[in-house]
């Protein structure tokens, strides 16, 4: 498996998929889940995972308010 986010296949068929549905989210926050996903993907907790994208989505909404 390739570190490369751009030799990843997984990541480009998300990044397909949010075009094709016409996602209102930037294409980083996209790749900021996988990449948490990713991350924790062999853990028996997943507590973790859940804390960082619940953190991604609060950083993101907070964005989102100070425009």
């Amino acid at each position: 498996m390739t570190t490369d986010n751009d030799q990843d296949m997984a990541l480009a068929a998300l990044r397909s998929a949010s075009a094709d549905v016409e996602a209102t989210l930037p294409e980083s926050f996209v790749a900021a889940t996988y990449a948490i996903q990713r991350r924790h993907q062999f853990n028996q907790d997943q507590t973790a995972s859940l804390h960082d994208l619940e953190k991604l989505v609060e950083d993101h909404l907070g964005q989102g308010e100070a425009k």
